[in-house]
């Protein structure tokens, strides 16, 4: 019975762990693969290479971006000749069925540089820029919006060159997922991250679910195992 219980109870432990493929997960830019001139403008301050779910550690996620960005490894708004508004970095988006997650790379609006969001609402680089005139993406969902954003963990950043190139950026994230998140994203998400607010380069990816049972299964089961254990105690 005592080993009854001692499995009831890790398989209870479980409920926030997470249950998605094993990372890293790599997403190379689609775009590329399709139209080797898939970037509209200069491709070293816009072009993003990959994005990859690194690992997951005491609630954790690390995720690196490799990407051009015209501003540099402070990610500093920057301005192009002949192309009126200052552009931005984008944020990353997590979508899940019933959630959408931003993670503010460089804040705006509001919202805070590294906070991870949870938000009824995203920009398009149209919104952003003022529908300028000129070569974008003006459908592109390049930022949050800070109505209704609420705040929920706190992350961190790092970014270094690559190559010595000072807009060839090597971003490292580290966003701070509390069990709720990690639930959420249990079901499957969707992942959209835009390298300015031109959204002249971006990067799509997705995370299926992986069909592991949902908590309420895993307490289920658990219960189930105590009971037989008194069971056969009696």
């Amino acid at each position: 019975m005592r080993s009854l219980r001692f499995l009831a109870f890790a398989l209870l432990a479980t409920t926030a762990a997470w249950s998605l493929p094993v990372l890293p997960i790599v997403f190379q830019d689609e775009l590329a693969s399709q139209n080797p001139a898939d970037v509209i403008g200069n491709p070293d301050l816009f072009d993003i290479d990959n994005l990859k779910l690194v690992s997951l550690n005491s609630n954790t996620l690390q995720v690196d971006i490799r990407f051009n960005f015209g501003g540099g490894t402070a990610l500093t708004p920057f301005n192009i000749a002949g192309f009126a508004p200052t552009l931005s970095v984008g944020d990353l988006f997590l979508r899940t069925p019933s959630t959408t997650y931003a993670f503010i790379l460089n804040g705006h609006d509001g919202l805070a540089t590294n906070g991870l969001y949870r938000i009824s609402g995203t920009q398009a680089a149209r919104d952003v820029l003022g529908n300028p005139a000129g070569s974008y993406r003006p459908d592109a969902q390049v930022w949050a919006s800070p109505t209704g954003a609420q705040l929920l963990t706190n992350g961190s950043a790092s970014v270094s060159t690559v190559n010595n190139v000072s807009t060839f950026l090597r971003a490292t994230l580290f966003i701070q997922l509390n069990n709720t998140i990690i639930s959420d994203l249990d079901n499957g998400f969707s992942l959209y991250f835009a390298a300015a607010t031109c959204g002249n380069d971006e990067i799509t990816g997705n995370v299926p679910a992986t069909g592991v049972p949902e908590p309420g299964t895993w307490a289920l089961l658990g219960a189930g195992l105590i009971s037989l254990g008194l069971l056969r105690r009696r």
